[in-house]
Formats: C-alpha cells, structure tokens, sequence
C-alpha cells in the first residue's frame, strides 16, 4: 500500500513562498553595495569624464550629445526584451547584462590612438556606448520590475533616498580624485586609468545584486512572444499614460542638462575642466539629499505634492541659467550652488516619480507596465538628447535674431527645457493616486504651524525613548500645530502607554483637520472602558469642528458616564451640529446631572440657538436662586456666556466682565456711564431722570451692593420694548426673567449693559 506524502512536502512542491518583508529587508546591504558602486562607476565611466574626453579628442558639441543621448535612447529597446525577462527572471538577465556592459567599454582605451581622427575617434565611442546602452537597457528593464519585489512597499521612498545617499561619500571621493589626477597631468592618457578603475569597481557592484532575493521567473507566467500581449493592459490605462508622459519629460531635462550643462560651463564661462569636474560632483550631492528628503515625504504624503513642487522650482532654476554670464561675481560659487540645486530637485523629482510608479503598478503585470515606462523614458530623453545636440551645434552656426536680439544657443536650450518641465508637472498633478496628498494641503504641512520644531520631533522620535520622553515629544506636536508630526502621532496611538496614547488624541486635535486625523479619532471613540481616551477623543473632535462625526458623538449623549455626556454635548456645539439641536435642548431641561445641563448651555450658545435664550435664562435664575450651593453663582456665568453668544456680544461681554472680576468696580461704573451717555439724546423728562440715576448708582457702585444698579437698568424697560432692534425681545426676555433676583452678581450687570446699548441707540436713530 502507497503512503501519502507528508503534507508539508506537498505545500512546499506546490505553493510558491513569498518572500518577507524581513528577508527583504535583512538583504538589503547587498542593494547598498550593489547601488553605490554602480553609481561610482557611472560617474567615472559616462559622467563628466567621459564628455570631456570626447571634447578634448576633438568633436563637435552635436556628436557629443550624440554620445550622451545614446543610453536614453537605447531605453526604447526594453520593450523588446520583455519575452527574455519573463522567460529567465529578472534577476538573471539583471546581474547578467549589468556585468558584461562594463567589459564593452574597453573600447575607450583605444580612442587616444586615433587623436586627430575625429571620424574614427566617434564611431569608436559611438560603438562602445551603443554596446553599453544596449546592455544596460536589457538590465534596468529587468531590475525595475524586480525591485517592486525586494523593496517593501511602506518604505520605497526611505530606501530608493538612503541608497543615494550612501553613494555619495563614494561619488565624492572618486570625483575629487579624479580632478586631482586630470589637474596633476596632462594629454589624453591621464583618462584611461580613471576608466579602468570605473570598470572594476562596476564589475562588482554588478555581481553584488546576486545577493537580492525574488527577481525569478513566474511558472505560471507566459513565455515567448506572448508575453508583448501583456502590454495591452498598461496602453489601455489613461492614468499611465499620462504618467509616462510626465515621467518622460522630466527624464528629458536630466539627460540633456547632464551633457550640455557641463558644456555650457566650461565653453561660455571658460571653467576649467578639473574645476568642472568637482563642481559636477555637487549635483549627485543634491541629488543624494534631494532623493533622501523627497523619499520620506513620499513614503508619509504620496508623490504628487512633493513632485510637483519640486518641478515648479526646476522651471525657475533653468531660467536663471539663461542669466549667467563670464562677468558675473563669484561664478564659480554660483555655479556650485546651482549645480547642487539643480540635483535636488530634478533627481527628486524622479524619486518621487520612481515610488509613484512601484506603487501604482500591478504586481500580476508589473514587466509590462514597467519595461513600457522604461522605454518612453528612453524615446523622449534619447532623442530630445540628439535634438538638443542639433539644435546648440545650428544656433552657433546661423545665430538667428528674434526682435533685434541674437538668440544665444545654450540660453534657447534651457527656455525649452523650462517649457518642456512646465508641461510635465501639469501632467502629473492630473494623475490619480490612492491616499496621497494634494499639492495645496501638502505646501500647506509647512505653511502651517512650526515646521521646523515638528521635523525635529520628528527626528527624535525615532530614537530610541523612554515613555516619559515619547509623552512629552507628543504633546510637543501638538504645540506645533504642523501636520508634519501625524505619522508620529498615528503611531503614538498605539504605544503601549496609556499617557502617551493620551498626549497623542490631544496634540491629533491640534492639527490641521484632515480625514486621516479625523478617522483616527474616531476609531478612540471605540477604546470602550477606557473614559479618559473617549473624553479625550471626543475634544479633539470637537477643536477640529469634524462636522462628519457627528453622528457617532451623538451616541454619547446616552452614555452612562455624566462625564462623556457632557463632553459629548460641548463637542456638538463645537462642530456646530444643528441637527442635534433637538437633543441638546431636552438636555437643558431634563439631564438630572448639573455637569450636562451646563454643557447643553454652553452647546447652545455655540450653535446661536436663538429659540434657546428664555430656557437658558429660566436655568440662569435657577443656579442663582440655589440656596444649597453657594458655589452656583460662578457657575451660572456659563450661561451668560452662551446667552452673550446668541446675541453676538461674547466677546465685548468676555473682555468687560474679566476686566470687572479681577478689578471689582473697574470696568461696571463705565459701562453704566455709557448707556447714560446714550439717552442724552432723548429729550423726555423721564430719560433724563433715568440719565442721572445712572450716573449716580455708577459713582456709588465700587463694590457694595449691586442691587440698586439693578433696579436702575430695569427702569429702562420701556425704552427698548419701543426699539426696533433685532434682539429687543431677546433683550427684553434677558430683564423680564432675571427682575426678580434680589442679588443680582455683577456679571449680569455687565451683560445687561452690554446688550441694551444698540437696543437703545437703534431706537434714538428710528
């Protein structure tokens, strides 16, 4: 009789195991190694060495762009190689063609024994470039698609921005021992040890991505030709395309800034060529800082607010290249300033492209999805290289004049590339792109509170902390009122402290409102058991005046806890929710607790509930009248305060009375002297009478009785029951209700005061 396998080895035979997100990232030194040498090696080998090579051997400006348009250009041919990658895997046609590519630019060694032949000395570097190319499109065809699998989706940006920046002490190193070596010799062969080395050190950073896992080919995957029909998908996709376009515009600028910047430099403001070459090395330092910075934006706010942002800037940038001049001060610091400007921004820019992509694309298809951007980028930056060329080598040559002035070649060439970047960043700001920031709410993290202050929290809360410094560094992000620090704060809400849970509801209702915060909130209205969370979340609610959670705060107002009751109440009238007004009324009247029946007060005077003012003035009488509480007096201002509310005078009503209550007899005497001065013009014996009687409680008012003031105001009844001011009846309800109090406090006076002023002048205007 057969046995059964083990059902272990048949899951391990049949089921394919994914890789981890700790395996990837346990593996990612050998992409640190593998990234930082192939950049050094680009840098030596295709950078500004081998653009000055070819100028010192002698060819024109067009051929030269030529020769730096080739590896874009060659990009268009990823798409041929689709079949290939999905048949071996993207891991071994990657490592495979990034180590053969270096062994073609042997070639560059024979190049100085041709010197006066600039025919042959071009199709020999035509010929090494075009083996190059053709090997690295085959190889970054195959890595894009793969690095969607060894690069956790959470953490692209950081990743994609520590890699350039861990090449570049390596960038700068060999660039500056390079300048010294071409500074210290002279003649053509002081270039060929710079370009031995560059292949030795690219061999190995090619063999190091044997390391990475993932990369291997899909048994479930088409084969062959049948593979090209896969990209029906990605060209039936409006959005994509219109990132390709974005996308391809803006690997235009690089490349043809990467030739013709150095170019314009060292021919119109005569730098010299080691000068040059270390000024350059500036650009892949801002775009080490630039792709850092713009990595973790992306990876917290999305793509498309820190790309567009960093387009705009660009634009500005190549403008100002037209402007330099020879006889500028300081060219050279200026040029140092704008080269690492310009790598912050444009390399950037692709980062945030490059994470945009990864993200968007399916896993099921991301070979042809990303092979197509691949090529596009290849096609548009390729053969605007060759245009560029062609375009500076015909304005030297004919120099054409639009309205009397010569048209500069180099100056023209960056106005295009400033129109170009302009209709990329339009593109992009119309793709889609599922929780990502806008461009407005994005510039607004930084133009809203301390920005500065919230990136150093930020910073220091990635540290290793105690919990009483992870509570501090919460409620600090909440001093600093930058949404910046949300990440930070989403995560505090899950610390396993209860304090610092609690500073993070706090300082999330300091923020600028947005549905993140909003729904984060919410989601601490659920921590059922645990009140203080509750109240908390239920104020920051409240201060962000979410409108949209209304429904789920109501559900408080018959919670079993006064205290949640009462919050509740108070966050509604925040928000400003008339659609509880019902509720908030019955609250006035029919909550048993004192605590809620004040926070409906207060509710109500927040929501302007004009139909509210005689049941806030009957609870007013009966706080005062309590003869069991003496503590009810400063209570019962709560309901002047939202009586003032509703008859828009809070804030007069607020200054005057805490003015009065620090400096007691201060600021009633002059109030009362005020509503005298008005009824001067009222001609009646009567009024007069009412004049002086005012003046007189006034001058006897410092801090004894307020009983006879009182009186004094309620004799002027019948003056504001004759005006046709808006709040005469409100006015009116306000003394009819509050007559009978024998000891008036001193707030009510002040309210009084207050309110029956206009009544009284609108009624001497009519």
């Amino acid at each position: 009789m057969s046995v059964a396998p083990p059902f272990s080895t048949v899951a391990v035979a049949q089921i394919p195991i994914e890789q981890t997100d700790y395996d990837k990232m346990r593996r990612l030194p050998y992409l640190f190694l593998s990234s930082t040498l192939t950049g050094a090696a680009a840098l030596i080998l295709v950078g500004a060495p081998m653009t000055l090579f070819a100028a010192e051997l002698g060819l024109e400006a067009d051929r030269i762009g030529l020769l730096g348009g080739l590896m874009p250009f060659f990009q268009l041919l990823g798409i041929a190689f689709l079949p290939l990658i999905m048949r071996f895997g993207c891991k071994r046609v990657a490592s495979t063609a990034l180590t053969i590519r270096y062994l073609f630019l042997l070639l560059f060694l024979l190049a100085p024994g041709f010197f006066g032949a600039p025919e042959v000395v071009f199709w020999l570097l035509f010929t090494a470039m075009a083996l190059f190319s053709l090997s690295r499109t085959i190889a970054e065809a195959a890595y894009v698609p793969w690095s969607q699998e060894f690069m956790p989706r959470l953490v692209r940006g950081a990743i994609m921005g520590r890699l350039a920046m861990a090449s570049l002490p390596i960038a700068l190193g060999i660039s500056f021992g390079i300048k010294l070596w071409l500074d210290s010799r002279v003649g053509l062969d002081r270039f060929l040890p710079v370009f031995g080395i560059g292949i030795v050190v690219g061999l190995i950073g090619a063999l190091s991505l044997l390391g990475l896992g993932g990369g291997k080919p899909d048994p479930q995957g088409v084969r062959g030709m049948a593979a090209m029909a896969n990209l029906k998908a990605p060209l039936k996709d409006r959005n994509f395309l219109i990132f390709l376009f974005s996308s391809g515009t803006q690997y235009l600028i690089v490349t043809v800034m990467g030739v013709f910047l150095l170019l314009f430099f060292k021919l119109r403001l005569s730098l010299a060529s080691g000068e040059l070459i270390f000024l350059s090395t500036l650009i892949p330092v801002g775009a080490a800082i630039g792709s850092l910075a713009t990595g973790w934006i992306v990876d917290r706010y999305g793509a498309r607010g820190i790309r567009i942002t960093l387009q705009v800037a660009q634009v500005f940038l190549l403008l100002s290249f037209a402007l330099m001049s020879p006889d500028l001060p300081g060219v050279t610091i200026i040029a140092a300033l704008m080269f690492a400007a310009f790598g912050f921004m444009a390399f950037g820019s692709i980062t945030a492209g490059n994470v945009y992509l990864l993200n968007y694309v399916p896993p099921t298809n991301k070979e042809s999805y990303t092979a197509l951007s691949y090529s596009v980028d290849g096609i548009v930056g390729g053969s605007a290289t060759f245009g560029a060329g062609f375009l500076v080598f015909w304005l030297e040559k004919s120099q054409p004049q639009v309205l009397g002035i010569t048209l500069g070649s180099y100056e023209t060439l960056f106005v295009l590339c400033a129109m170009i970047l302009s209709a990329s960043l339009v593109a992009f700001a119309f793709l889609r792109e599922e929780g990502g920031t806008g461009v407005k709410d994005f510039i607004s993290q930084f133009s809203t509170g301390n920005s500065l202050q919230a990136l150093w929290g930020v910073h220091r809360y990635g540290h290793l902390t105690s919990e009483e410094r992870r509570r501090e560094l919460t409620y600090r992000f909440g001093g600093t009122r930058s949404a910046l620090a949300k990440e930070e704060l989403f995560e505090a809400l899950r610390d396993p402290s209860f304090d610092v849970r609690y500073e993070a509801i706090q300082a999330l209702g300091h923020l600028p409102k947005s549905a993140r915060v909003v729904a984060e909130l919410e989601n601490m209205l659920c921590y059922h058991g645990l009140v203080e969370l509750q109240y908390a979340a239920l104020t920051a609610l409240g201060r962000l005046r979410s409108d949209s959670s209304g429904e789920q705060i109501i559900q408080f107002l018959e919670d079993p806890n006064p205290i949640l009751r009462a919050r509740a109440t108070r966050s509604l009238g925040e928000i400003r929710d008339s659609a509880c007004l019902p509720l908030i009324r019955a609250q006035l009247q029919q909550e048993p607790e004192l605590d809620c029946r004040l926070a409906a007060a207060s509710a109500l005077g927040k929501l302007g509930d004009r139909d509210s003012v005689e049941p806030l003035l009957a609870f007013y009488c009966q706080l005062v009248h309590d003869d069991v509480d003496i503590a009810g007096e400063p209570r019962s201002k709560v309901v002047l305060l939202a009586v003032a509310k509703i008859l828009d005078c809070e804030e007069s009503f607020s200054q005057d009375w805490r003015r009065e209550e620090k400096f007691v007899g201060f600021r009633l005497p002059n109030l009362l002297n005020r509503l005298a001065d008005t009824l001067r013009r009222l001609s009646d014996e009567g009024a007069q009478n009412q004049r002086k009687l005012l003046r007189q409680v006034a001058a006897e008012l410092g801090g004894g009785d307020t009983q006879t003031a009182f009186r004094a105001l309620q004799n002027l009844r019948p003056y504001i029951a004759n005006s046709k001011h808006p709040n005469s009846t409100m006015v009116l309800s306000v003394m009819d209700t509050t007559r009978l109090i024998q000891s008036p406090h001193r707030a009510l006076l002040v309210l009084l005061c207050i309110v029956m002023r206009p009544v009284l002048r609108h009624r001497l205007k009519g």
